[in-house]
């Protein structure tokens, strides 16, 4: 109801007021409505600096009206939005004593964020840090593929695998140091060296497709500039002419080959030392041997075709037979 105003008259006593019954009346009507509206019989009360909902587990709604806001000291609320009022301060949301601040599954207390239900915490976007470090000083595990596109800067890398996510090679601008066993397929590099200035310790076979070019010089191996030693193999099961080996008559100018002889079959063996050369038109040969047997194992002419000089045999047996060689070389 619209409030109502008593009509107290002019002057005191004058009579020209609202009678006693009729002001009583309107303040009833006042009062009824004032208690009707008042923390009395409504579901909140009032006492002191306190607002109490008194309906058992009742909500305490403050609501306001249109785009209006709740406005309290230095913090708005507008729907979902929890804003603060004042110009570039912190929105400060602080939990009591050792109590934690928990939203939704995550749980915060002081500088540690951790999942309130065990299960794990899930970054679905770009998370940005300037460092990753483990809090108890041991190593930080990532259980699945780690996915680097800019420069990852470690002072230790500690892994059983590292690889290319495109296929290519990985670059590494700067100098490696390996204190341990590095294993690779292929290291493809313009330098090898020692990092103590002590040799380079190669345990194993080392097999070389291209060229060796070694400035200081290998121990117990002399470095060849002038011709090569390499090996191969053939093998024959008839008695007809077949090529041992060729060679570029434009860069080879002579060779020898010492070619180990095995006829499993009949068991003999032999060991021929064969000298080869040319002057571009004709290839000369000449071949000395030993063999269990007393005699040679096959026979070797040499000739030149289509620019090649072909080391020529024909075994003495049917039976398969295997000729192992190695060949050393001169350039021309």
């Amino acid at each position: 109801m619209a409030q109502v105003t008593l009509n107290v008259g002019s002057n005191a006593n004058d009579g020209t007021g609202d009678t006693l019954r009729s002001a009583m009346i309107s303040i009833n009507s006042m009062m009824t409505e004032l208690y009707a509206a008042s923390p009395v019989t409504s579901q909140i009360t009032l006492d002191g600096n306190k607002i109490t909902s008194n309906q058992s587990n009742a909500n305490l709604k403050l609501l306001a009206n249109g785009t209006g806001v709740i406005e309290l000291e230095g913090i708005q609320i507008r729907d979902n939005h929890i804003e603060g009022t004042r110009s570039n301060e912190d929105l400060f949301v602080s939990a009591s004593g050792t109590g934690n601040i928990v939203v939704g599954a995550i749980r915060i207390n002081g500088t540690t964020i951790s999942s309130d239900d065990s299960t794990a915490i899930k970054i679905n976007e770009i998370l940005h840090v300037n460092k990753l470090k483990s809090d108890d000083s041991s190593a930080v595990t990532v259980d699945d593929g780690l996915l680097v596109t800019g420069t990852l800067q470690a002072n230790t890398i500690d892994t059983n695998s590292i690889s290319s996510a495109d296929s290519t090679a990985i670059q590494v601008d700067d100098g490696m140091n390996v204190s341990g066993t590095l294993s690779a397929p292929i290291i493809d590099t313009n330098v090898l060296s020692s990092g103590d200035s002590s040799a380079i310790q190669i345990q194993d076979s080392v097999n070389i497709s291209g060229t060796l070019t070694v400035a200081g010089g290998i121990t117990g191996v002399t470095a060849l500039t002038r011709g090569s030693i390499t090996d191969g193999q053939a093998t024959t099961s008839s008695s007809t002419i077949t090529n041992l080996d060729t060679f570029a008559i434009a860069s080879v100018r002579s060779a020898r080959y010492d070619v180990s002889i095995s006829d499993s079959t009949n068991t003999r063996f032999a060991l021929h030392t064969i000298y080869v050369t040319h002057d571009g038109t004709n290839a000369y040969i000449n071949d000395t041997s030993v063999s269990s047997s007393g005699s040679g194992m096959a026979t070797f002419t040499a000739d030149i075709d289509s620019g090649n000089v072909r080391v020529r045999m024909v075994p003495v047996s049917a039976d398969s037979t295997t000729y192992k060689f190695v060949k050393t070389v001169i350039n021309v």
